[in-house]
């Protein structure tokens, strides 16, 4: 059912990776301490042994310790008791545990036999129902994931002009289902000299930038939300949303556009559509 455009509330989903000691924990603090204002409600779900309590005289938040097995069903549970509990944020840390339970329990399916492809089955839907928790949730969400930095050779002439081998860092690649960080709104990437850039950002504030983030990023980031244009919102676009987002094959994301195409939804929901589509389809699905 259509309803009258107005301006209303936003919440934003962020992802930040990095490898260990990059300061991801710091950097999820003061960005959630500027996105929610000096009396803003936080909240800090650590599956890292109770790290983040470390930070205690930062600023003040609210702590949960997710123990394992990194069951699913634990990270669901723990987004929906934030947002029932009335906080302003969450933050995940870390979202890597998450998929390291995820290939836990394919390794478990996998020994009760079976096709290894198909017995995906079960944990991607289990995935996907996760990040769906985090997207859906009326309450802004920072989730952090571990990275790993990957090599390759590369041939350099040394100080006595010989040819060898030297090993070149050429980039980062966090610790998670294969594009699933591109689900979420913002992406930033951490180094270890805790400056961050951007490797998806709809906002469009940080593109191409190299930065430290502080309170004044999460500030950035509530100015732009204030500012959001109202959007129209139907129950026909929110299926197809999801129809997209749950899709797990090229060729049923296919059959969706063609049924958005056909509809009869006005251009703008189209637009929106178009949008997110894109998106997936550029993904690896």
């Amino acid at each position: 059912m259509f309803q009258k455009a107005r301006r209303t509330d936003t919440f934003i989903k962020l992802a930040m990776f990095g490898p260990s000691g990059s300061g991801k924990t710091y950097s999820a603090l003061r960005l959630a301490r500027g996105l929610v204002g000096p009396t803003g409600r936080i909240a800090f779900v650590d599956t890292e042994n109770r790290s983040a309590t470390l930070y205690s005289d930062l600023t003040e938040f609210y702590h949960l310790d997710l123990r394992p097995p990194f069951d699913h069903q634990k990270f669901i549970d723990s987004s929906k008791e934030a947002e029932k509990s009335g906080y302003d944020c969450v933050i995940i840390d870390s979202a890597s545990h998450l998929w390291q339970g995820i290939l836990d329990e394919k390794t478990n399916i996998d020994r009760r036999g079976g096709n290894q492809y198909t017995n995906w089955s079960e944990p991607t839907k289990h995935f996907n129902e996760v990040v769906q928790s985090f997207l859906q949730s009326r309450i802004h969400t920072i989730s952090c994931m571990r990275s790993k930095q990957e090599y390759v050779l590369q041939t350099e002439t040394n100080a006595k002009g010989r040819e060898v081998q030297v090993p070149k860092k050429v980039g980062m690649a966090p610790v998670i289902r294969d594009n699933a960080e591109y689900e979420f709104t913002t992406v930033f990437e951490i180094g270890m000299d805790h400056l961050c850039a951007t490797s998806k950002d709809r906002t469009g504030l940080f593109t191409d930038k190299t930065f430290q983030i502080t309170e004044e990023t999460g500030e950035q980031i509530k100015k732009w939300l204030s500012e959001a244009k109202p959007i129209l919102h139907c129950a026909e676009t929110d299926k197809f949303l999801m129809l997209i987002r749950n899709t797990d094959s090229k060729e049923s994301l296919r059959e969706i556009g063609t049924k958005i195409k056909e509809s009869t939804l006005p251009e703008t929901q189209k637009d929106i559509l178009r949008t997110v589509w894109t998106e997936r389809n550029n993904a690896q699905i």
